[in-house]
């Protein structure tokens, strides 16, 4: 039988890892970590005591506050699942954003998460940036709304339900809910990739371009982009999308 006392307690701690990974080097205070959590804080502090002792958090150089451990890095160089993958994209990723000037991200799932896992950008106007380890709910930004149009009906259904009280919450310039990321979904199975259309900066859309894994030891990845609402015309986005792909192409060739 399940442990639910156990459960709980390995939420929190990889709840606080993810607290932690939006830190700075300077830390957060266990007051901050507690109010994230909703918990008291001596029920934070257990959680925080058990990933020190295995070198997944640390205390900060600030007193009192915390961050993440050596560990996470040490595991991170050991995980080789997605690079061989990014190996492939990357050369591609490259010479668009050099040709077109925009900035693009390769985008993964994790769990009721979308992570960034490659920016690369050849652009100093402002823009949406993601930076590498940063983590949006599935169903926000172009990018996730594509790796969503690649999977079955039920399981787009278990994200959206998941999701549906954290869409409201996500800072964006309109209306975000259910209905509407579950609309954008069906619209990038139709077109064969998703629009953000100016939902989450002000005159600012993207574009996110699902690819499926090749096999067992791959996992489906977006390559998104962020561009000026004024160029997004539907021949605009079209060609432009086409254009990607075939960067895409010639570099993992």
């Amino acid at each position: 039988m399940k442990d639910a006392r156990s459960s709980s307690n390995a939420e929190r701690a990889l709840e606080i890892l993810l607290i932690l990974g939006d830190a700075t080097a300077e830390g957060f205070s266990l007051a901050q970590i507690s109010e994230r959590l909703g918990c008291a804080k001596s029920v934070a502090h257990r959680s925080l005591s058990a990933l020190q002792a295995k070198g997944f958090a640390e205390a900060a150089g600030r007193y009192g506050h915390y961050r993440l451990g050596p560990s996470i890095p040490a595991l991170a160089k050991r995980q080789d699942r997605l690079e061989p993958q990014a190996r492939k994209l990357r050369p591609g990723m490259t010479e668009f954003a050099r040709h077109s000037g925009l900035t693009v991200y390769l985008i993964l799932q994790a769990g009721l998460d979308a992570v960034c896992g490659e920016m690369i950008s050849r652009s100093s106007r402002r823009h949406f940036s993601m930076g590498v380890g940063a983590r949006i709910p599935m169903g926000v930004q172009a990018g996730s709304v594509a790796l969503l149009s690649l999977q079955d009906d039920e399981a787009v259904t278990r994200v959206l339900d998941a999701n549906a009280h954290r869409f409201p919450l996500f800072p964006a310039c309109r209306k975000v809910d259910r209905e509407v990321v579950a609309a954008q979904v069906a619209d990038a199975r139709l077109r064969g990739f998703a629009v953000n259309m100016g939902y989450y900066l002000p005159g600012e859309g993207g574009l996110g371009l699902p690819i499926p894994a090749q096999g067992a030891y791959e996992a489906d990845v977006a390559v998104s982009f962020t561009a000026p609402i004024e160029l997004m015309s539907e021949e605009w986005m079209v060609r432009t999308i086409d254009e990607l792909r075939g960067f895409l192409a010639v570099g993992a060739g």
